[in-house]
């Protein structure tokens, strides 16, 4: 009993040195370093005695120990570390739906259950509800106008933001604030982070001869480590979507442009759909893949098939047999959904429409192992062109589940698989949240501009 008061006696004394401490100065952490190692040299003879003795120690020490515990745990819950990521995380499966009017082309679930949403110049951080957390300007004007490229946004790995647009790239902390920009380059389509810790981001070239579409590489300030060009036929060359593979390489999706029987390389609607896979490291195109005929397809997105391969979604005239000339097709436009395996290679494909003119720009997978999409339905109206928006979910080629609805603010751009199994969507002035059905509530009534009152 003796060596157990002797052991909780020094216990006692260091704690009570521990608690004096001050971490705001070295001169009064030194002393106390040194206190600890006397207190440590006039334990060790007692080591021996403590070791002979331990289940009676255990006995006592238990009871300090579970309240030492407790404490600890609320200096960790308190810190707002690890234990609310834990917390945040198993709160992402509640399923939870919404509808917010919000400008949007871009949305991406945070890793706090939330989203973010990119607009051109904008960024929009929502909660699991919906609501808006805060909102950031991005100011990246540039005097020369461009029409390519479009807002896009990641999260990186440290909680903040990356986000591009056809005038530049910005990164952001956490809550929205600017840590850098770069308007050096420009017309970007699409960004990630791979896990190499470099950015990678594509975009389009619009050019009278010889365009070339390019990759870029940026360290995590910004500074580009490479561009490679692609392409080169005609007048403008496509990278829409880009994703890391397997093996940590690149793969990217969009439009290689041809000729016709006249021209060998025309302005626009001789294009095939492009995939390419290329070197991470060093830019290099590993192998690249074409589809196509003599008229026009297109792909707008990729998005990893979980069984291995992918999915990909565009466009591509609906014509049994196209003619040389673009602007028939330019009119009667299919989406074109392909599947792809590792090596690039069409594993079968499918033209949908609901109309005469219809396109896929952004695809995901479902919780149940299909695919979703959304994109453009235009129809013509006497001398008026409505654009809808578009919306399919589908097992294989067979589809679950299909609405296209005039939102009155365009087409929808975005959708993403979220960790409740239901869908983040963009659709112009529109943000929805949808469960796993994909069904948005106001959307099954008929909406068109003739009567806005039925339209959400």
């Amino acid at each position: 009993m003796r060596h157990i008061l002797i052991i909780l006696s020094l216990l006692l004394f260091s704690l009570t040195m521990i608690s004096c401490s001050s971490d705001d100065t070295e001169t009064v952490n030194e002393p106390i370093q040194k206190a600890g190692d006397a207190v440590g040299d006039v334990v060790d003879p007692v080591a021996d005695v403590v070791d002979d003795t331990v289940d009676v120690v255990n006995d006592v020490v238990d009871p300090v120990a579970d309240v030492v515990n407790d404490g600890l745990g609320q200096v960790a819950g308190g810190g707002g570390g690890s234990a609310t990521d834990t917390d945040n995380q198993s709160q992402c499966t509640s399923v939870r739906t919404f509808q917010k009017g919000i400008y949007g082309k871009q949305a991406k679930q945070t890793n706090d259950c939330g989203y973010i949403v990119a607009y051109y110049g904008k960024l929009t951080k929502l909660d699991e509800r919906g609501e808006t957390k805060w909102e950031s300007e991005i100011t990246l004007y540039q005097k020369k106008h461009s029409n390519l490229g479009k807002p896009s946004v990641i999260q990186t790995r440290d909680g903040g933001y990356l986000y591009s647009d056809n005038d530049g790239i910005a990164k952001v902390d956490s809550n929205g604030k600017i840590e850098w920009t770069n308007k050096k380059y420009r017309d970007f389509e699409d960004a990630i982070e791979h896990s190499n810790g470099f950015f990678y981001l594509v975009s389009d070239e619009l050019v009278a001869h010889n365009s070339k579409a390019k990759v870029y590489k940026f360290n995590s300030k910004g500074k580009k480590i490479w561009r490679k060009p692609f392409g080169g036929g005609c007048s403008r060359e496509k990278l829409r979507s880009i994703l890391e593979t397997s093996d940590g390489e690149l793969i990217i999706v969009g439009g290689k442009s041809h000729g016709n029987n006249k021209y060998p390389c025309t302005f626009e609607f001789y294009d095939d759909a492009w995939i390419i896979k290329v070197d991470a490291d060093k830019g290099g195109k590993i192998w690249e893949k074409t589809y196509g005929g003599k008229n026009y397809e297109q792909f707008e997105d990729i998005v990893k098939n979980p069984k291995g391969g992918y999915y990909a979604i565009g466009t591509a005239c609906n014509k049994k047999n196209p003619p040389e000339a673009g602007d028939y097709c330019a009119t009667n436009m299919s989406a074109l959904w392909m599947k792809i395996d590792d090596g690039g290679n069409s594993l079968g494909k499918k033209h949908y429409t609901m109309g005469p003119n219809q396109t896929g720009f952004s695809i995901t997978n479902t919780s149940s192992g299909g695919t979703a999409w959304v994109g453009l339905n235009k129809k013509n109206v006497s001398s008026t062109t409505l654009y809808r928006a578009v919306f399919y979910k589908q097992s294989g080629t067979k589809v679950n589940y299909s609405k296209i609805v005039d939102l009155g603010s365009g087409n929808a751009t975005s959708i993403e698989l979220t960790k409740d199994g239901g869908f983040i969507i963009v659709a112009g002035k529109n943000v929805f949240k949808t469960d796993s059905d994909m069904k948005i509530p106001t959307l099954e009534t008929v909406c068109y501009r003739s009567n806005k009152n039925l339209c959400p």
